[in-house]
């Protein structure tokens, strides 16, 4: 049985969640360079705790939808470089790191894939936001937050090769373990039927 399967299949014996309004993680226009349903058009589908994640990128430039300075060598030359990242939910926050070094562009810390990051407890979920950049963020575990609210700022820490802004849900607030939620017409829920 194939890993999105068993997913599937899990999901069915989780009593599912209701709806909930979930916002961008950024004020700033968004490309999105991780998203779908499919392991050919997203990684996190391979990693049954993030599948359905979405890892955006801000555009900008003389066209708009660059992700960077032509020739872009260094990460301080990207859009998504050191935009305000925003609470896309309202909820308390569950944890919180803000000491891991930015990455050189290309290179990955494997050993710390979230890097610096924020967890958004809210209705049963779980609101993964990572790769902040050293230093900034900017709440505290124990924190109730707003949507909307600035929380910190966009990084390359963590398992990424590219300033972005990674975005997942789980049932449960331990990274790497449960369900994870996809967003559907505006609201997440659990994976699966329903």
């Amino acid at each position: 049985m194939s890993r999105l399967a068993c997913l599937v299949l899990l999901s069915t014996l989780v009593a599912p969640l209701g709806a909930q309004t979930v916002g961008l993680p950024s004020r700033q226009p968004l490309f999105v360079l991780q998203g779908g349903d499919t392991p050919n058009v997203n990684h996190h589908m391979t990693v049954a705790s993030q599948a359905f994640g979405v890892d955006f990128g801000v555009v900008g430039g003389a066209s708009g939808r660059e992700l960077a300075s032509p020739g872009a060598r260094r990460i301080e030359e990207f859009f998504c470089w050191d935009t305000p990242v925003v609470s896309p939910v309202s909820g308390q926050v569950v944890q919180m790191a803000d000491s891991f070094p930015d990455n050189p562009l290309g290179t990955h810390d494997r050993a710390n894939p979230l890097g610096n990051h924020v967890v958004i407890g809210s209705g049963g979920r779980f609101y993964y936001l990572a790769h902040f950049r050293r230093g900034t963020v900017s709440v505290r575990t124990g924190d109730a937050v707003e949507a909307g609210r600035e929380i910190g700022r966009c990084g390359n820490s963590g398992n990424s090769a590219l300033p972005h802004l990674h975005r997942h849900a789980t049932a449960p607030a331990r990274f790497g373990e449960g369900l994870a939620m996809y967003r559907s017409c505006g609201a997440f829920r659990t994976a699966g039927p329903g």
